[in-house]
């Protein structure tokens, strides 16, 4: 028996019609994004693409700051042995 019968998602996907003419419609319509993008911000994407990145070390030190803070040092700690991390040891 395949995963997919064995799973859950069978039986809570929606009874769609193929041939419900408003669902034909509605998946075959156009996408349209009729909002016009200005020159800033093409060129404020551009900029962020292009960088300065924040390295992941330094995102995860504000990260801890943060949770230290805030008094929640203890489930930052757990989360990061959670997904196999320490304080002490970056991937």
């Amino acid at each position: 028996m395949s995963p997919r019968r064995d799973s859950a998602a069978p039986a809570m996907a929606p009874d769609l019609d193929e041939e419900d003419p408003v669902l034909r419609a509605f998946r075959l319509a156009p996408v349209v994004y009729d909002e016009q993008i200005s020159d800033e911000e093409r060129e404020a994407v551009a900029a962020g693409a292009a960088g300065p990145f924040t390295p992941h070390e330094e995102v995860r030190a504000e990260v801890r700051r943060r949770a230290e803070a805030e008094g929640a040092l203890v489930e930052y700690e757990q989360i990061m042995r959670t997904r196999g991390r320490t304080a002490s040891r970056l991937r």
